[in-house]
């Protein structure tokens, strides 16, 4: 692994020197990001790059295009910078510098995804943005609470989709076919643009049908058996029965199918632009493979577990009225998800559905004000409302008669809601080329959870509530020390509000040895970040991003063991299971560096790579050791070669990700160290057998071509060695050797 990353380094070097030498302007301008790029996510309102003093990596459509993901989960792996899990094929958790889940703030068309349901440990909701609507994804590294409210403690996924325009009549259809190999999955796309000098319209609509995923034939470890799947668990004349993989390799129980639909109407009256935004996902089932590929003693433990439905839908309207240096917006939107998860222990008859429908309606008012050319005010007001209903239903499957069960969630209703005002400046003094921006929040939250009398748990009380207050704030510096040249640095403190998920969830995290049940009594996590950085670029020659970042996060919720009336442990599904509660009982420490280039080498031809490295631990109290943080990711990155030509590219790409000692996972099960092929070998030559999850290294190699008739055809060959490795902390196999082919006709 250090090698790896030592060669990256001297290539990063050595094309700075070959850039030297040709700087003739290339047929693709988005290999070197310009400084003057304009960003959506950094300060709600547009914002160019070099005024920002974060870290921000932009996933334009074009990428998106030439990457043919399955999912948005798969473009952010390929991009190196951020780290991804998953614990089934339909799935995707990404990763900011040691943040994961609730603690990632995702945000589209400048609304927050986030409900009160997104839990701690790993979650799917990206796979429900379709990668075809999208006009590019901007990734803000680092807490980001000022802007954006409560959960932004690692940063902030930004999805901006694409727009309408207005002028001469038009309508412009499209059409685009997509086959992966390795999981035998087809993904078709159609979509409808029009034009004219009133109304611009889009629409747009997505079919995947994902079979099941084979993995790569080549272990990673030494343990040459990891990760294969010789039995199966399938229904046999209405019977549970185990049966034998033809093809080990093939994970059975991975495919799923999808329809994403989309539309999104602009128009202007007088001085105010309107815009209707409506997207819809919807999956039939989505089956967790972590969990039905799990054995106890030879039996499965399993005979379903399914996520069915995962639906997400989003409308929204907005409005906007001003000139460009002076405007208001208004976002006014509701979102609605709604997820069963329908489990049934191995042989038994009885079906457990626990449904959860949650409705969140949010008010964004946003201000924009442009003094002259030096200052620049941003300021809004942000509302947010969570309803959330949770019901538990138990069905015999073979008499289909149904009773009430344990919801996930309090059985009788629970409700957040969030006011808060902020405001942030940007000055710049143009003669020394200084930007400094800083910003304040304040938010006010509640939180009331109702239980039933009959509520399975038998609980003490009837209702758990919660409210604070909570300020946040954010300073940074963007210097120019000569020309191409950038200093960064900031401080930011971020907050994120326990949520219905943390203080009212029953669920075992780890079958058997771990039970989650409600906690009434928590605070508000809190973080502060200081980011450090310099950006280096040369106009169409190289651009250079290095920095370093540590983040301090007090009043930590981690799984401590715990009670219920009186008992430490309870019956579960069976399995007499420990209790365990979310508490505040911890502060922790993230620290890490990232290394990131372009560079153009010779003529066409472009290497980029990335390099990040996360530390993180905590400490119970002033006086206890430090253990390892859960959601940890050893380093990782990605390094490629890129050759441009007159409407065509060729890639090669090496994604690579560094071993983990098993004493660095997480004691809280969220790592899932026992799906990992922690293997036995003397690391540090000291006589002794040191435990870790090897490294590994992807190669991929795509192309594409876009002909002036409207054609555009994309291949790929990924993972070219049918490596057989998988992701720290997930629960399936990567893919194996995959061609994947993209067929696109705009009319």
């Amino acid at each position: 692994m250090k090698k790896t990353i030592i060669y990256t380094a001297l290539l990063c070097l050595m094309g700075m020197v070959h850039a030297q030498v040709d700087t003739r302007k290339s047929t693709d301008t988005t290999d070197v990001e310009s400084f003057e790029e304009v960003l959506v996510s950094s300060q709600r309102f547009q914002q160019r790059r070099k005024e920002t003093p974060r870290q921000i990596e932009v996933v334009s459509a074009k990428r998106l295009s030439e990457l043919q993901p399955a999912t948005l989960g798969d473009a952010l792996i390929n991009t190196g910078q951020v780290f991804v899990q998953k614990s089934q094929m339909g799935g995707s958790s990404p990763v900011l510098r040691g943040f994961e889940a609730s603690r990632v703030l995702m945000v589209i068309d400048g609304v927050r995804m986030n409900n009160a349901t997104y839990r701690a440990g790993h979650l799917q909701d990206i796979i429900t943005i379709d990668p075809f609507i999208l006009d590019r994804m901007e990734v803000n590294f680092g807490a980001g609470s000022t802007l954006y409210g409560s959960d932004a403690l690692g940063g902030v996924l930004y999805f901006k989709t694409k727009d309408p325009s207005l002028g001469e009549f038009s309508v412009k259809p499209t059409a685009t076919m997509r086959y992966l190999s390795a999981s035998n999955s087809v993904i078709g796309n159609v979509g409808l643009k029009v034009q004219s000098k009133k109304v611009g319209l889009l629409l747009s609509a997505t079919r995947s049908q994902f079979g099941d995923l084979r993995s790569g034939s080549k272990n990673y470890s030494d343990w040459d058996t990891f990760g294969l799947l010789p039995r199966y668990v399938g229904r046999v004349n209405g019977r549970d029965t185990v049966l034998v993989n033809a093809d080990p390799h093939v994970q059975k129980g991975t495919g799923y199918s999808q329809t994403d639909l989309f539309a999104k109407l602009f128009a202007k009256t007088g001085k105010v632009e309107h815009l209707l935004n409506w997207q819809q996902s919807m999956s039939d089932l989505v089956p967790r493979y972590d969990r039905m590929s799990q054995f106890s003693n030879g039996k499965p433990v399993y005979g379903r577990w399914d996520y069915a439905p995962q639906n997400r839908s989003f409308l929204s309207y907005t409005a906007r009225v001003g000139a460009e240096k002076h405007h208001t917006r208004l976002v006014l939107a509701q979102q609605s998800t709604a997820v069963s998860r329908v489990t049934r222990n191995f042989g038994s008859l009885v079906e457990r559905t626990q449904r959860d429908d949650v409705t969140m309606r949010t008010v964004n008012l946003d201000r924009h004000d442009a003094f002259g050319k030096s200052f620049v005010l941003n300021s809004g007001i942000e509302m947010v409302w969570n309803a959330v209903n949770s019901v538990g239903i138990n069905k015999n499957i073979s008499t289909l008669a149904e009773t009430t069960t344990k919801a996930r969630y309090s059985d009788s209703g629970a409700n957040t809601q969030m006011h808060s005002v902020f405001a942030q400046g940007i000055y710049r003094i143009d003669k020394t080329g200084t930007v400094i921006q800083g910003g304040v929040r304040v938010s006010s939250y509640a939180l009331e959870a109702l239980f039933s009398k009959a509520n399975p748990w038998k609980l003490p009380y009837s209702s758990i509530s919660f409210a604070s207050t909570t300020p946040s704030y954010d300073l940074g510096l963007t210097q120019q020390l000569r020309k191409g040249l950038l200093l960064k640095a900031s401080v930011n403190q971020a907050y994120r509000n326990p949520n219905v998920d943390d203080m009212t969830k029953v669920f075992d995290s780890k079958p058997g040895a771990k039970l989650l049940v409600p906690s009434a009594d928590l605070k508000a996590e809190q973080s502060r970040t200081i980011d450090m950085g310099v950006l280096w670029r040369k106009d169409r020659a190289f651009a250079l991003e290095a920095g370093v970042f540590g983040s301090a996060v007090k009043n930590l919720l981690l799984d401590q063991p715990g009670s219920l009336n009186g008992a430490d442990s309870l019956m579960y599904d069976g399995r007499l299971t420990p209790v365990y509660q979310l508490k505040n009982v911890a502060v922790g420490h993230i620290s890490g560096l990232y290394l990131n280039a372009k560079v153009r080498l010779v003529r066409e031809l472009w290497f980029s790579g990335s390099v990040t490295q996360t530390k993180g631990v905590y400490q119970l109290n002033d006086a206890a050791a430090e253990q390892p943080l859960d959601h940890i990711p050893p380093v990782y990155g990605q390094a490629s070669l890129r050759w441009n030509g007159d409407g065509w590219f060729v890639e090669g790409q090496c994604l690579f990700n560094g071993r983990k000692r098993a004493e660095d996972y997480s004691s809280s099960g969220e790592d899932n160290q026992d799906k990992q092929p922690i293997g036995l070998v003397d690391v540090n030559g000291d006589g002794k057998a040191d435990g870790f999850n090897p490294a590994w290294q992807c190669w991929n190699i795509r192309g594409g071509y876009q002909h002036r008739s409207g054609l555009s055809v994309s291949m790929a060959m990924e993972n070219l060695l049918d490596l057989h490795y998988r992701y720290f902390a997930s629960g399936v196999s990567t893919a194996g050797r995959s061609m994947n082919v993209s067929l696109m006709y705009s009319f």
